[in-house]
């Protein structure tokens, strides 16, 4: 039995590894002898593709390979990939706590710290895990539909208008499936932390039967074309950058409080080219990348020296007139929601709820 299933698993995996190479962006190396960089990254490729083509300024002989996946099957197909024996080299991730776990598992090749004095300690763990970006989580709605007073501009006001006006807000208000994105997951179990409110608030959300989606993408279009009034715990940065695009996204931040997470990268321990992985990584830290995260990317840079709305000094400034901001650093304590029994508990809790 063994024998056969190792004759049949084969060429499953190999044609895996053909998909996915099929389905990587591909930027070609100007120069000769030439290098392969790869990415494996939850954030959008277009939202990347300025970083990339700056980054091969510095190094043109590196070719890249940019592989986009949601957070659950990058979290997945990075394991598989593991236990082949390589893996792409540097691994990009919006998912926080399934970063950390990776890491405290022991995927995870140390970096240096050199020139990176400035970077906070909440944003680096162990000198293998890095925050590169410093993005709210926030509620968007469609400014034709909803209006004046009934946007609301906290939670307290969110809960109240679901159970005041049920029928109004019935299959008109999305969220994430956090069975399905691990960024969803990490946001709802932060706000069940952080918040009183998260009881009340899913029981309501259950009430109006919320939509769920398991990307932001799918969730701001279905906002901006009126198929939603709103979207709860959307990831500020994409909503920033589609708000630039439509005069029909509305963005509010919370003023309760809004919750701030960090796109995490490490350099995988079976990188195939782990230099060009730590390359990249230190140019998404440098105060160059930093900038153009700011000005193209639109992902809200973490260097304090970048100036700007989309910024994490431009964040702190607008948080003495919006509400607090409550970060989720980078550290052990994201792993108590992956413990497995916890995980488990929550999502059964989040799926009774909701049905």
């Amino acid at each position: 039995m063994r024998r056969f299933l190792r004759i049949t698993l084969c060429p499953m995996l190999l044609l895996l590894t053909i998909l996915n190479t099929l389905q990587a962006g591909t930027y070609p190396a100007t120069t000769q002898p030439e290098t392969t960089l790869k990415i494996l990254s939850s954030t959008d490729e277009r939202v990347m593709k300025t970083l990339i083509a700056d980054f091969q300024q510095l190094y043109p002989q590196v070719a890249v390979e940019y592989l986009d996946r949601n957070t659950v099957p990058l979290f997945d197909l990075f394991l598989e990939e593991y236990q082949q024996g390589t893996t792409a080299d540097l691994i990009i991730s919006s998912a926080m706590d399934l970063q950390i776990k990776l890491v405290n598992d022991g995927y995870a090749d140390t970096h240096s710290m050199q020139s990176l004095e400035w970077l906070p300690d909440w944003a680096q763990w162990r000198k293998q895990a890095f925050g590169f970006t410093y993005e709210p989580a926030v509620i968007v709605y469609n400014k034709r539909m909803l209006q004046g007073e009934a946007i609301p501009q906290s939670r307290f006001e969110l809960i109240e208008k679901l159970r005041d006006q049920p029928d109004f807000f019935s299959k008109r208000v999305g969220t994430y499936d956090i069975t399905r994105s691990g960024f969803g997951y990490l946001i709802a179990s932060q706000d069940a932390q952080q918040a009183s409110t998260w009881g009340r608030l899913t029981e309501n959300l259950s009430k109006v039967k919320v939509k769920l989606y398991d990307s932001t993408s799918a969730m701001l279009n279905a906002v901006q074309n009126n198929e939603l009034l709103l979207g709860y715990n959307v990831l500020g940065s994409y909503a920033y950058a589609a708000s630039e695009q439509s005069d029909n996204l509305g963005i509010i931040f919370p003023s309760d409080y809004t919750l701030v997470m960090s796109r995490v990268a490490f350099v995988s321990k079976r990188a195939n080219n782990p230099d060009q992985g730590h390359n990249f990584l230190d140019y998404l830290l440098s105060e160059r990348g930093q900038q153009l995260l700011a000005n193209k990317a639109r992902l809200y840079p973490i260097h304090p020296d970048i100036k700007g709305n989309v910024t994490y000094s431009g964040l702190q400034q607008a948080a003495q007139s919006r509400g607090p901001l409550k970060l989720i650093k980078l550290g052990p304590a994201l792993l108590t929601y992956q413990d497995r029994m916890k995980k488990q508990n929550f999502l059964q809790e989040w799926e009774n709820v909701l049905r």
